[in-house]
């Protein structure tokens, strides 16, 4: 026991005898002058050797300079919950702040649980959903739903036309709206009811990709136009609406020339720009049944303000 005891007293003494500044742990800060961990870092970061040093050389670049393309402008619908019924003529139709893709599974449960309507043939392929065949007037009718991509990036349209069978071929009606009229309103309000819409059908993804318009560079003229798969009729109205919403100035219009005519004063122009006032064209030329051009005409070319004009009817294309 006592030898215990002696063992003991010796460990403290030679405890209390060793300096603490010695110790390992100390003994590295005082080497670095009890610095900061900062300071410790920065030192070792100064003393390092880049074994992969960056030679010291100049760029020289290519004589032959080029402009970069524009890039493709995409607009979403400005109320992904936005819903309105459309009307030009015989064709009724609704659009739909939504892709089709998210439209469609919608449009198949209005179908499977109306009571009137109810689910036939279904394309998704095409986009196109058929009702089973019912009695209107004595003939054997139908109705058909064309869903297509709006002309915003995340929007739908949906086209519904009354179909009646003639000499065993099913022919689109175009005077009776009536029975159109009300279905297109009937569903509407199932849409604006339907609430939060999370859920998109696979199969009519495909439907997401058909751009209805595209901004592009003309090669010919070098100007920025918007081709929209819409006959002319619509894209005059489309445009129409468009001005209108983008608070353009309009001052006139000559729909067999295509044209509308924008007062451009230089005070409130974009660039805010000291110009006097000038007449600017948009023009909008058929190409094919469904293909039609919009384009800017100013007689001083001024491209910046006329990318400016495009961009602001594209944003409001419906």
């Amino acid at each position: 026991m006592k030898l215990l005891s002696y063992l003991y007293l010796i460990f403290l003494l030679a405890a209390c005898a060793t300096d603490p500044s010695e110790s390992r742990s100390n003994k590295y800060l005082n080497e670095k002058n009890n610095k900061t961990l900062e300071e410790i870092i920065e030192d070792e970061i100064n003393d390092a050797v880049d074994f992969y040093p960056i030679p010291d050389s100049e760029v020289t670049l290519s004589s032959q300079s080029y402009d970069l393309p524009m890039p493709k402008q995409f607009f979403s619908a400005e109320n992904k919950n936005e819903i309105r019924l459309h009307a030009l003529g015989e064709i009724r139709w609704i659009y739909v702040g939504l892709e089709p893709s998210k439209v469609w599974p919608i449009l198949k449960e209005y179908l499977e649980n109306d009571d009137f309507v109810k689910l036939g043939a279904i394309d998704p392929n095409k986009g196109i959903m058929e009702s089973k065949t019912f009695d209107h007037l004595g003939k054997s009718s139908k109705f058909e739903y064309k869903l297509e991509r709006g002309l915003q990036r995340e929007s739908s349209e949906l086209f519904i036309s009354h179909l009646v069978k003639e000499n065993d071929n099913w022919v689109k009606v175009k005077l009776d709206t009536e029975l159109v009229e009300n279905n297109s309103k009937k569903l509407l309000d199932y849409f604006g009811n339907s609430g939060p819409v999370s859920g998109t059908s696979l199969i009519a993804l495909n439907l997401n990709n058909e751009d209805k318009a595209i901004v592009f560079e003309d090669q010919e003229d070098g100007d920025i136009k918007i081709k929209v798969m819409i006959g002319f009729p619509r894209a005059w109205a489309a445009v129409e609406r468009s001005i209108k919403i983008a608070g353009l100035n309009l001052i006139d219009k000559n729909r067999d020339e295509g044209k509308f005519y924008l007062s451009f004063k230089g005070d409130s122009s974009f660039f805010n720009r000291n110009e006097s006032d000038q007449i600017i064209q948009v023009r909008i030329n058929k190409i094919e049944e469904n293909i039609s051009i919009i384009s800017v005409f100013m007689e001083n070319e001024d491209s910046e303000t006329s990318r400016e004009i495009i961009s602001q009817i594209n944003q409001s294309l419906t």
